[in-house]
């Protein structure tokens, strides 16, 4: 009534003439004030011109009968603007096309239509969505975004505008206009309910809290006219193990780095934001950063069962979903490494006795002999001059190998601790790249010769459990793990081997890494075996040895400091619980950033840019 009463004096005649008539009861449009970045470009939606396909998700379409119309606000009309073809056209123009209104802020938008002589009545009614942190500092759902927890479950104070030191849990506050007309319909003293839905990053449903309880509270944008109702700090968690503790059960919902959380009213979009890396961190934001991962699980033996999984469909599965919980673990840094269910995992023979290791161990210098062996069932005799070192005779055995029809492939190795210089192995491939097979000239001989320059041919048998470095030889790693590891290493330092053996030898191990700054041939490696796997839940061990490669850090934050066994870099911590080693610290993820970032010496981590999710039309059913 008050705002037919506004028109019909706004359109009232000048001077003694009669009023007009007020212009005929028109629609009553719901849009949400447009805040987010559907088109994952880094701007508001709201504040594009011309808006992109992608972005015009919150948009709301007028009725066909407006046309035409000339559209004037009466009041309001910085809370909304109309878009025609994804361009905002001013107010007072008549509409071509067709018309979509846009929300700006939360507020009532009294408009009036001008068609024909004819002149109908407009209420547009913009309810906001706003995202705030602990602090109470709004948070921008497109300059932003929401992060994974890096802290374990905590209780926090009820109220709803109490602060709260959990650094990535956020608030969401629904803003919403007050109805002068019916004051008692949705009195602004009581609570109101919204709905968080979690998406990926390609629009499949990941989780779903349906009936949040939204409270009074104060504003973050304060506006006459308009209440607020503001949720529990909400965690964004990998699993159900954080999610549904009893300190936090209710207000955790499982998500995923480069998904969405999306805000839902009685069913109905409102508004989403995105899920990347720390917001606030000595570096800045971090965003997205994808890992690229080659995953690999060795057969006990040529053509039998793998190391996991029972059948090499069985394996597959099974090293997936172990990529899988790693990603979701270190997605608190903003790091995945894609989808999991589509990561190419390669089912393997263990190889065949294909390398040579010159200087095996301790790296002396030649006194002079020779280098004898067999390639495929061939002899080949290599001359080694006195005081030739490792490398050198490594060269003159390539060489020698590359005369006889193969190719072979030199790479050094670091320097053990009892070694005088660093051992090089040759690794030797037919032309195809096919594996060929090393062995003594006499059967059980010595390959050199030569009294101080020792040579040995590397082989893998895992039927004894692998053979495992330990602190004198773990830069370099043991013979048997090179000659496994070197069969598979695609050359790109970049990429990180995942390499699953049935066990290692002697027990007690369960998974190792081997790491850039080490100066090996071997580096940003991981090898598990079946009982790494099986302690993902109280260990996560694939999560905790990549972490060594990510961090370039040979040793635990516990070594020489405080024991803290929710760390995931914890050296002894094992609990399957929320307070379990599972969390990263801010400090770590910037250590991360800088020695594997897109930036760093060599970039294991690449920027992976947001790009809009598709939308799921699925109804929200169940918790």
């Amino acid at each position: 009534a008050a705002t037919l009463a506004l028109i019909a004096a706004a359109l009232g005649m000048a001077g003694g003439e009669s009023a007009a008539a007020p212009p005929a009861s028109g629609a009553h449009l719901v849009v949400f004030a447009d805040r987010d970045d559907d088109d994952a470009d880094g701007v508001p939606d709201g504040e594009e011109d011309p808006i992109a396909p992608a972005g015009r998700l919150d948009l709301v379409a007028l009725d066909k009968r407006y046309a035409g119309a000339i559209l004037h606000p009466l009041a309001g009309g910085e809370l909304a603007r109309i878009v025609v073809d994804g361009k905002p056209v001013p107010w007072g123009r008549p509409l071509t096309g067709a018309p979509f209104v846009q929300g700006l802020a939360a507020g009532i938008v009294s408009v009036v239509a001008t068609r024909s002589g004819r002149q109908e009545a407009l209420e547009i009614r913009v309810r906001g969505v706003a995202v705030k942190d602990g602090s109470g500092s709004p948070t921008d759902m497109a300059r932003a975004h929401a992060s994974l927890e890096r802290t374990p479950p905590v209780r926090v104070d009820p109220a709803p505008d109490a602060p709260y030191e959990d650094p990535d849990a956020l608030r969401f506050t629904l803003e919403a206009p007050d109805d002068p007309a019916q004051p008692t319909l949705m009195p602004p003293s009581e609570p109101r309910e919204i709905a968080l839905e979690s998406v990926s990053l390609l629009g499949s449903r990941v989780d779903v809290l349906p009936k949040l309880l939204a409270s009074p509270s104060k504003c973050v944008r304060p506006r006459s006219g308009v209440s607020c109702f503001t949720t529990a700090p909400i965690r964004f968690v990998i699993d159900d193990v954080d999610r549904n503790h009893p300190l936090v059960e209710g207000r955790s919902i499982r998500a995923e780095v480069g998904g969405a959380i999306i805000v839902r009213e009685a069913g109905r979009k409102a508004q989403q934001i995105r899920v990347r890396g720390p917001r606030v961190s000595p570096i800045g934001a971090i965003g997205r950063l994808k890992a690229e991962v080659r995953a690999f699980v060795v057969r006990v033996i040529p053509g039998g069962a793998p190391a996991i999984g029972g059948s090499d469909a069985g394996a597959i599965t099974a090293l997936r979903g172990e990529l899988g919980a790693a990603s979701a673990i270190w997605g608190q840094c903003g790091i995945t490494f894609g989808e999991a269910r589509t990561l190419d995992v390669k089912v393997v023979d263990p190889p065949p006795a294909h390398l040579i290791a010159i200087g095996d161990d301790v790296g002396l210098p030649a006194s002079g002999g020779e280098l004898r062996l067999k390639i495929d069932g061939k002899p080949l005799i290599v001359s080694v001059a006195a005081g030739a070192t490792a490398d050198r005779v490594a060269s003159d055995l390539a060489r020698a190998v590359e005369r006889a029809g193969f190719v072979a492939f030199v790479s050094p190795n670091a320097r053990i601790a009892p070694g005088a210089s660093g051992s090089v192995d040759v690794s030797i491939r037919h032309r195809d790249n096919g594996f060929a097979s090393i062995d003594a000239v006499t059967p059980g001989a010595a390959v050199s010769t030569d009294p101080t320059l020792t040579a040995r041919v590397g082989s893998v048998d895992l039927s004894d459990g692998l053979q495992h470095f330990t602190d004198m030889d773990a830069m370099a790693g043991t013979l048997e793990e090179r000659t496994l590891l070197k069969a598979f290493d695609d050359g790109d330092p970049r990429t990180i081997e995942i390499v699953v053996v049935p066990l290692f030898a002697g027990g007690g191990r369960i998974g190792e890494s081997f790491i850039g700054s080490d100066l090996s041939s071997l580096r940003n490696v991981v090898l598990l075996d079946r009982a790494g796997i099986r302690a993902r839940k109280s260990s996560l061990t694939l999560a905790h040895e990549l972490g060594h490669v990510f961090m370039d850090m040979p040793g635990h934050p516990d070594d020489f400091g405080v024991d803290t066994p929710t760390l995931l870099m914890d050296s002894d911590a094992s609990d399957a619980s929320p307070f379990g080693p599972r969390r990263l610290t801010l400090d770590e993820c910037v250590r991360v950033v800088k020695q594997a970032g897109p930036k760093s010496r060599m970039p294991l981590l690449a920027d992976w840019p947001l790009t809009p999710i598709p939308p799921d039309t699925r109804p929200l059913v169940g918790n």
